[in-house]
């Protein structure tokens, strides 16, 4: 049976298209009719978590993705707990998560990739092999407007950034070229890379500096003024 043709699969899709055009509420809202429909459909389970999660309503987002959790006996579901463990570094309980995030890997190895975990001190060699390969143009952004790497971002930040959720890579806060007011955002101009997600954006070193390049382009980019159109026409969307 199709989606076309099935009234709860065609429901599911339009959820996940809400979910991954960044419409969390919408599709919470759908997930959740669905559910009154089928409370027992698993993939609406999840996607009720996930945006609960994504919505910054951490506290509540662990409760319910452990309600979901199996008995201690039975085998966990993987995506249950790569869930979990989102939810638990937004959280900033951060070995907790990773117990979590290996324990999907082990039940799913190719599906569920382990974090590429650096210490400061190789997330900052690695940050700058990536900025001596940028562009001239965004090298020379750079020496206007500095990197900062956070470990997550935090509610603080999404108090003044409002589209943002907690597994976004990077952000760019302050003032993009020609504008003349400021950001009340607390950091000034800044780029920021988020390391813990950036740690989870690639199956190697190699898949995360690509991944820390691309966002880098993409942040620096907002600054010199482009919009998410022009990004995505330049490849950096």
């Amino acid at each position: 049976m199709t989606p076309e043709s099935d009234p709860l699969e065609a429901l599911a899709a339009e959820a996940d298209t809400a979910l991954q055009d960044g419409e969390y509420e919408i599709a919470l809202e759908l997930f959740e009719d669905l559910l009154r429909q089928d409370p027992q459909h698993w993939g609406a389970m999840l996607g009720r978590v996930e945006c609960i999660h994504l919505l910054w309503r951490s506290d509540e987002a662990l409760g319910a993705v452990r309600a979901l959790a199996p008995p201690a006996e039975e085998e966990d579901d993987p995506e249950r707990a790569e869930l979990e463990g989102m939810v638990l570094e937004a959280l900033g309980r951060f070995e907790e998560a990773d117990r979590f995030f290996a324990e999907a890997h082990r039940i799913a190895p190719e599906d569920f990739s382990l974090p590429i975990r650096l210490s400061p001190e190789d997330f900052k060699g690695m940050l700058d092999k990536v900025l001596a390969s940028l562009p001239r143009v965004i090298r020379e952004a750079v020496l206007e407007v500095p990197v900062l790497a956070e470990p997550k971002p935090t509610r603080e930040i999404a108090e003044h950034e409002p589209a943002i959720n907690p597994e976004v890579l990077g952000l760019f806060v302050g003032t993009p070229v020609g504008q003349k007011l400021r950001g009340g955002s607390g950091y000034g101009d800044v780029v920021l890379l988020f390391q813990k997600n950036l740690e989870r954006a690639g199956r190697s070193r190699q898949e995360v500096s690509k991944e820390m390049k691309i966002t880098l382009l993409h942040e620096y980019g907002h600054y010199l003024g482009f919009d998410e159109e022009e990004l995505e026409h330049l490849g950096l969307g």
